[in-house]
């Protein structure tokens, strides 16, 4: 079992690379951004879109958990945000503020079986 503490960016969760579309909605603002996300983890995701959001704003995040058949919505906020040359978009780090038990545990069932693969 590897231990939490060994990465250097010490992160309580492990990530998985991901590829599937996602929906982000500023509350109050009628704001509703396209997205990609690009990597998951139990705590947050990265996303990327074609607008900036500032660190520190809060959001509505939604999608499909790939193989899983599940719509996942949940509450989050930009921790980190810088637009990414190749890519030519804004990656956005957001962590998890508030998610459903149940959409915790099919993320995590995902994380189990991409690290099986890998």
């Amino acid at each position: 079992m590897a231990n939490q503490h060994e990465s250097p960016s010490r992160r309580r969760f492990r990530r998985a690379a991901v590829d599937f579309p996602t929906t982000v909605i500023v509350p109050g603002s009628e704001l509703v951004l396209s997205g990609s996300a690009l990597d998951l983890s139990a705590g947050g995701v990265r996303v990327a879109t074609s607008s900036d959001l500032p660190a520190g704003q809060s959001i509505l995040l939604r999608f499909m958990l790939p193989d899983r058949g599940r719509e996942v919505l949940v509450r989050g906020r930009v921790v980190l945000s810088f637009f990414d040359a190749t890519m030519k978009r804004y990656a956005h780090g957001i962590a998890f503020t508030q998610i459903a038990p149940d959409d915790q545990t099919a993320i995590e069932k995902m994380l189990d079986a991409a690290t099986k693969v890998s």
